[in-house]
């Protein structure tokens, strides 16, 4: 359930214009179709396949129950591989990821010591395709950027961590080209809402207010903290300034999972005139791909769960009920330790491990199958009235040796023993 709801926070949630799923809310989906699934299976496809002449056995069900559970995350991981394209993975150890943003008022080339990025000149206002993988050779590397622009060479220095990701901001003042270096949040919000962040090149600082959240953004080339807002449309976003007031900023659609640089590159009082960038792209799997995965897993669960807890019970007589339910939970706990287990310590990627999941359990299943090929039913009612004949019997056992015993004259002790004189 909480890896699902986490995949769930890189989909699209939206259906229409006004309806959202949240991510916590498709897990419901699952105690909805148990209480559909329950009387469909019981009633319908059980006698359906019946009349196959097909012998259904709680053991036959619970290993069906399997594969379908085995199927659930199959599907799962067909999912997971296509949300994780629109996520930016973290560089590795000695490297950072690194986009550029060009505010000059032309194109410009760029160059970075040590590397072959940014071969192709970078147009004015272009949002960057994708983040570039920067080698560092260290934990934390001061390097050279060197820009070309109308001819000219400018060399501006700055200091790059690894496994962090940067935009590098290019823009042109009366001294000349100038680099400004921020450290991005490239990791898609947890609740599945657009992050969003405001680059002010006016020399007055800017108030922004989206939706319920406020933005205070420092003036002369500076970027505003990173904010999560609500996914909608923002056709008109209130601004002021110290000396005005601007009501007309319009943001357009801000999607689930995405992250947006907003340049205002200036501001009047009908509005502002600024640039959308799209630093990490919306989530473009529709949440609905999750409902096979849930339908998959709960046939399997009717099959398997509400069978094992019956097989469980009615296998065994009334003096060990209870132990074999707990039995039961505690197969459970220890499937649970599993998950921990493969979930903190393996370190694998998340369709890895519903991959895993899948591989377990169809592995499971073949040595569940062997074992039920092997297995002896017992009638309930049998299984009781052989319990109760041999607990009878033992009491009968007691109360003969008890009556015997009875039967048996009391010897009198040695010092009670009377003599005649």
């Amino acid at each position: 359930g909480s890896r699902w709801t986490l995949q769930a926070t890189r989909m699209n949630m939206a259906f229409g214009e006004s309806f959202t799923v949240k991510p916590d809310q498709m897990q419901m989906l699952n105690a909805l179709l148990i209480l559909i699934f329950v009387p469909i299976f019981d009633l319908l496809i059980y006698p359906l396949v019946g009349l196959c002449r097909i012998n259904i056995t709680p053991l036959r069900k619970m290993a069906a129950g399997m594969i379908f559970a085995a199927l659930a995350f199959g599907a799962a991981t067909l999912v997971e591989v296509n949300v994780v394209k629109t996520v930016v993975e973290p560089a590795p150890a000695e490297q950072c990821l690194l986009q550029v943003f060009n505010l000059a008022e032309g194109d410009i080339n760029v160059g970075v010591t040590g590397s072959d990025l940014f071969q192709a000149p970078i147009p004015k206002l272009q949002d960057p395709p994708a983040y570039e993988t920067l080698p560092l050779g260290a934990p934390v590397k001061e390097l050279n950027i060197d820009v070309t622009f109308s001819e000219s060479k400018h060399t501006c220095r700055h200091t790059f961590e690894e496994q962090k990701a940067y935009s590098l901001i290019i823009y042109s003042d009366i001294t000349g080209i100038n680099c400004k270096l921020v450290e991005d949040y490239i990791k898609k919000d947890e609740s599945g809402n657009p992050n969003v962040r405001f680059f002010n090149t006016r020399t007055e600082a800017i108030n922004i207010t989206v939706g319920e959240t406020w933005f205070y953004v420092p003036p002369d080339h500076s970027m505003s903290p990173n904010k999560s807002v609500t996914r909608g449309n923002y056709p008109s976003v209130g601004c002021s300034l110290l000396s005005k007031t601007c009501d007309d900023l319009n943001l357009g659609l801000l999607d689930f999972g995405a992250s947006y640089t907003f340049i205002l590159m200036e501001v009047k009082e009908s509005g502002a005139i600024m640039t959308k960038m799209e630093d990490v792209q919306a989530n473009n799997v529709h949440i609905a791909w999750q409902i096979p995965q849930y339908v998959l897993l709960t046939a399997g669960e009717v099959m398997f769960s509400i069978t094992g807890l019956e097989f469980s019970y009615s296998q065994a007589p009334n003096n060990m009920k209870s132990v074999l339910q707990a039995g039961w939970l505690l197969t459970v706990a220890f499937g649970n330790v599993i998950v921990l287990i493969v979930a903190e310590g393996a370190g694998l990627d998340q369709w890895k491990e519903f991959l895993l999941f899948a591989a377990l359990l169809l592995g499971v299943c073949i040595i569940f199958s062997i074992m039920a090929h092997f297995y002896t039913y017992v009638d309930p009612d049998q299984l009781n009235k052989m319990y109760s004949e041999d607990s009878g019997k033992e009491e009968n056992d007691d109360d003969d040796k008890k009556n015997k015993n009875d039967d048996i004259p009391l010897k009198k002790p040695e010092h009670q023993k009377s003599t005649r004189m």
